[in-house]
């Protein structure tokens, strides 16, 4: 179900409002986040919790505390920069 086009992301901690994305080709209608980058958070997060612990949960957990710290962190929904490292 989309979001509320006037309400954030449905990324805890994002403000963004939502994408814009078409329903065939005439219908425009929002999405639930604001970027593929929270969308991809999301899944990601959802497969870490569902996904047997491992001695590399920890870890995986606490990468995943930074990603959403710099998603956070963006002033505008595109802003992928910081989460490209070179």
């Amino acid at each position: 179900m989309p979001a509320d086009p006037n309400g954030p992301c449905a990324r805890d901690g994002c403000t963004f409002l939502p994408l814009l994305g078409f329903v065939g080709d005439r219908w425009l209608v929002p999405t639930n986040y604001c970027s593929d980058a929270c969308a991809d958070f999301m899944w990601l997060e959802r497969t870490l919790a569902t996904a047997p612990t491992t001695a590399e949960t920890p870890k995986a957990l606490e990468a995943m505390e930074e990603l959403r710290k710099l998603l956070d962190g963006r002033q505008e929904p595109y802003d992928i920069g910081p989460l490209v490292r070179d």
